[in-house]
């Protein structure tokens, strides 16, 4: 008996259920720590920049003895030095006197601001002012970027090229970050066979070991071990047991549903393990299930190619984001196109539907790719896919929809 889920009510369960991961954490290089996940908060030592300096090549003024002037009145400074990059400024500015400094440069003592190379004319040693300036302006002044003692990296954020620069400009060498996520992956049937050329007539080639790992792969999970296993109880269950001891997560394809050599559910509860959902309202994915063992995560994927992806692109997101406690997350992203025919939906499931994009006279146009989920080629072919919700009965021709990407 099915124990169906709304997609919904399904990530409420793996919020609830998997929210409190034994993570590991090590400190690592930060050089090596993009896509991993920091384990505390890393706060600043020191002000960014540590320094006044001006943003523009210019020279830098006392505001005061410029605030007046225009190209018709401009204002006449004696040029008495000029700063140097990576150097501390050694002259002085005063009310009558001006200090050439380059973008990056330190502000000398006595300015408060600095003027735009192209607002000003050199006249021997006279810096002839154009325009004004206010107090402060083209001037980045001593940790108005990073002060000191502020949290720059939360924890449980992931570690983008971004943080990683972040982290840089503060001095920070080595972060605690947690362990990647370990998986098994494991692709069940007689007739699942790996690497052969030449098939038997009911064979077919494996095809989810490779399209779940690398999708898991390119949300940071690493791969311990992928396997084929036929319908064989023992087997099975001796994989799925050895799975839980050495990964974190496993994620099975086939033997989902309730044929008789659907093992799937059976294994699990002769294991002990809990029943969170068994099947999804998700078009195509239905018989998907989810179980709870020694507080790790098991999630049965269809064995049908297209429904396993779509089924594991819909809440690997969320597996990642909910185990991690991940704080710097956003939406999934998408762009706008109009369908070029219409689409019909099943009331009660939420739909994804397949669509290749062109663009016709500088508009988005998706057609919709109608293949049964055991066709892979789709998934190629595809250039995204649309969403329609269980209370809608499709799209008609025309609709504006979003298209989101396969795989993000």
């Amino acid at each position: 008996m099915f124990l169906v889920k709304s997609i919904d009510e399904t990530i409420k369960l793996l919020r609830d259920n998997f929210s409190d991961y034994n993570l590991k954490t090590k400190k690592i290089l930060l050089s090596k720590a993009l896509n991993y996940v920091s384990a505390e908060n890393i706060i600043s030592k020191e002000d960014v920049p540590h320094f006044n300096r001006s943003i523009v090549d210019g020279y830098a003024v006392d505001f005061n003895s410029v605030k007046l002037s225009t190209s018709s009145t401009p204002s006449i400074l004696k040029l008495t030095g000029e700063v140097l990059m990576g150097k501390e400024a050694t002259d002085t500015v005063t009310k009558s006197t001006t200090v050439y400094v380059p973008t990056g440069g330190h502000l000398p003592k006595g300015a408060n601001a600095a003027v735009m190379i192209e607002n000003t004319e050199l006249l021997g040693d006279e810096v002839i002012i154009n325009k004004s300036v206010s107090i402060n302006e083209n001037v980045l002044l001593k940790g108005s970027d990073i002060l000191e003692g502020q949290v720059i990296v939360k924890k449980n954020t992931l570690i983008t090229p971004l943080v990683i620069g972040a982290l840089k400009a503060i001095g920070i060498k080595e972060i605690n970050v947690y362990l990647k996520l370990t998986a098994l992956v494991i692709s069940t049937g007689d007739e699942i066979v790996k690497d052969k050329e030449e098939l038997l007539i009911g064979e077919i080639r494996d095809i989810n070991t490779y399209t779940v790992s690398n999708h898991l792969k390119n949300k940071n999970i690493v791969i311990n071990e992928s396997l084929i296993i036929n319908d064989d109880f023992e087997a099975y269950k001796e994989a799925v047991l050895k799975g839980f001891e050495n990964s974190d997560v496993i994620f099975s394809s086939g033997g989902s549903s309730v044929g008789d050599k659907d093992y799937t559910l059976a294994i699990l509860e002769s294991i002990g393990a809990e029943l969170l959902v068994h099947g999804i309202s998700i078009k195509p994915g239905k018989p998907s299930i989810i179980a709870k063992y020694n507080n790790k995560l098991f999630f049965g994927l269809p064995g049908q190619p297209t429904s396993a992806f779509f089924v594991l692109n819909t809440f690997i997101n969320e597996i990642v984001n909910t185990i991690y406690h991940l704080d710097n997350v956003l939406p999934i992203p998408y762009f706008e196109a109009r369908l070029d025919t219409n689409v019909h939906s099943p009331s009660g499931r939420r739909m994804y539907q397949l669509v290749r994009i062109s663009n016709i006279n500088n508009e988005f146009i998706a057609t919709p790719l109608f293949a049964k989920s055991g066709m892979i080629n789709s998934l190629k072919e595809a250039s995204g896919y649309i969403i329609i919700d269980e209370f809608s009965e499709g799209y008609l021709t025309n609709s504006i929809v979003k298209v989101y990407r396969l795989g993000d």
